[in-house]
Parts: C-alpha cells; sequence; structure tokens
C-alpha cells in the first residue's frame, strides 16, 4: 500500500520488516541492512524513525570492535603478542611453569622446611587492586553499549595483567628461595 505525495511513493511498514531493522540496527552496518532488506538509504531512515516514533530506541550506528579474539582463552583482548596470545595467557603460562619448577623442588627439601614452607605459603596473596566494574548500560544505545563492553574489556586485561604480573613475580621470588634452601648436589 502506498500513497502519492509530491510524486514519491510511500512505503507502508510492514511489521515483520520494522521487528527485522531493530533487531540488526547497532549490529549490523546499515549498507548491509538495506542490501539486505533492499532498502534505500532514506527508506532505511524512514523506517528508523517509525520504530523510535512508535516508542523504540533505535540507532543505525554500528561499532566496530577493534578487539581481537584470543585462541588461547576466547576472550576480546587488545594486546596480542608475537605468539598470537593474549598478555595474560602469557602470564598465566608463566606463572604455570614457575610453579611446575616450585613443585619439583619442594620435595627436595627435609621435611622441616617443607613444614615451614607451608605454613608460610597460606598468607602469600598480596592485596590486589579492585576489580573493574562492568557498566550498566540499561538505557544506552546499542552502539553506546558496545562501546562500553569494549572500553570495559580493556579495563579488565590490564587489571588481569596486573594481578597475573604480581603473582608472577611473587612465584619467582618464592622459587629463588627454595633453590636457595635446596641442597646442592
Amino acid at each position: 500500500m502506498t500513497r502519492r505525495d509530491k510524486g514519491k511513493a510511500h512505503r507502508a511498514w510492514r511489521k515483520a520488516d520494522l521487528d527485522r531493522i531493530a533487531e540488526l540496527a547497532g549490529k549490523v552496518p546499515a549498507r548491509e541492512i538495506r542490501r539486505e532488506l533492499r532498502l534505500s538509504k532514506n527508506q532505511l531512515d524512514n523506517a528508523r524513525r517509525v520504530i523510535n516514533a512508535n516508542g523504540g530506541h533505535v540507532s543505525l550506528r554500528c561499532y566496530r570492535h577493534r578487539l581481537e579474539l584470543c585462541p588461547s582463552c576466547g576472550c576480546r583482548r587488545a594486546t596480542l603478542g608475537k605468539d598470537g596470545i593474549c598478555e595474560p595467557c602469557r602470564r598465566q603460562q608463566q606463572l604455570e611453569a614457575i610453579e611446575a619448577r616450585i613443585a619439583e623442588l619442594l620435595p627436595q627439601l627435609t621435611l622441616e622446611e617443607r613444614r615451614i614452607y607451608e605454613r608460610t605459603e597460606c598468607g602469600r596473596e598480596s592485596r590486589a587492586d579492585p576489580m573493574p566494574q562492568a557498566p550498566d548500560t540499561s538505557g544506552m544505545s546499542r552502539y553506546a553499549a558496545d562501546k562500553a563492553a569494549e572500553a570495559h574489556d580493556e579495563a579488565m586485561e590490564r587489571w588481569l595483567c596486573r594481578y597475573l604480573y604480581r603473582r608472577v613475580k611473587a612465584a619467582q621470588k618464592r622459587k629463588e628461595r627454595i633453590e636457595k634452601k635446596v641442597p646442592k648436589s
């Protein structure tokens, strides 16, 4: 059903078309929405206005994520190293290697030294920075919510790097202290 106004045909929007536009808006670039639904730029903008006039909150802005997926942990990360994995995964591997070495060294200590070591180990955690809180995205457009979520992911990555760095340094120090106590063979 169309009507004529100043020589241009106006499109009567079906609910299914408006629902599909609302579903894709913000997730998919406007160009892709227009291609899928075979709409012109003006038609898509008109549909957005109709949706928003009927109480919807649709923006055609689409946030392009800058973060890449780490193949090791599957998280979105800002820093992937030369080896292709993120900094937190690299630090975690480093920590696991140090703790494996500590596990090899512990049986070489005398029984009394091991007991002392195990008693003092319970208090080895230091105070960490507070974890960044996830942003409240209610009431935000999809673009703003995606941007805020990405900023939170970056903040979490920085926090995790600092946390793991402290744990690696502490484990290295423990390993060095144990190596000094292990009798030379």
